[in-house]
């Protein structure tokens, strides 16, 4: 069952519904597992995804995250010190991810957890596949660039021309996407695999999901985590 390479999409704080997912997949050392972003906000336990996060990766699980715009967000609050930067993350979900730390302020956040967000790269390459958060922009020259960084994060119209990408597919979140839209995805040239685990209650919304690249199995967890009541 090992050896294979699997995509979590955005997580947004919800610990127990990230590690009951780990249980059905049956996560391995041998597989590969790629992460989305958004490891933070919305849901009640920030802390507890990226613990979950670190320990496995200590404990030699091939654990390959990368940045989203809800981490880059936090991180700019607490390098520019402004306040209305501070104010744009608490707006987009960034109070429950200070709750589930116990602190006032994003930069009083433990060390490792802050190195672990500071270290995440924007994108990740294989033969097959990139790997970012929201999109990548094939306009540009280099869509990797320092330019390409705002589409990387933010992009949500899934545009792009797979021949500029060598032929690899984009395997993307950040835009939430019912199941059976996640579903016919699959199939194409950009893996949309962000269904809204925060959303709970929505129609084919509020599930955690993961696909296996080398087969295209869908594995589904719904939210057991508390939504925060401002959601509904």
């Amino acid at each position: 069952m090992g050896n294979r390479v699997l995509v979590v999409g955005d997580i947004h704080g919800a610990a127990l519904t990230l590690n009951r997912l780990f249980d059905v997949i049956g996560l391995e050392r041998c597989d590969e597992l790629f992460l989305l972003g958004d490891y933070i906000d919305r849901l009640d336990n920030s802390c507890g995804v990226v613990e979950t996060i670190i320990r496995l990766q200590k404990d030699g699980f091939k654990i390959r995250p990368i940045l989203g715009n809800h981490e880059d967000l936090m991180l700019l609050a607490i390098r520019s010190g402004v306040f209305e930067d501070l104010l744009q993350w608490l707006e987009n979900g960034g109070d429950a991810t200070l709750k589930s730390y116990g602190v006032r302020h994003p930069q009083d956040i433990p060390e490792e957890h802050l190195h672990f967000f500071e270290s995440l790269p924007l994108y990740r390459v294989t033969d097959r596949f990139v790997f970012c958060h929201a999109g990548i922009n094939t306009d540009l020259q280099d869509p990797f660039s320092t330019p390409g960084r705002h589409h990387m994060l933010w992009d949500r119209t899934g545009v792009f021309d797979i021949g500029k990408l060598g032929g690899k597919r984009v395997v993307s979140g950040h835009t939430t996407r019912k199941l059976v839209d996640i579903k016919k995805s699959l199939k194409g040239t950009n893996l949309k695999i962000d269904n809204g685990v925060y959303l709970s209650g929505f129609p084919g919304k509020g599930n955690l999901v993961c696909v296996d690249l080398g087969t295209n199995e869908l594995f589904i967890q719904p939210n057991i985590d508390m939504a925060p009541a401002d959601l509904y």
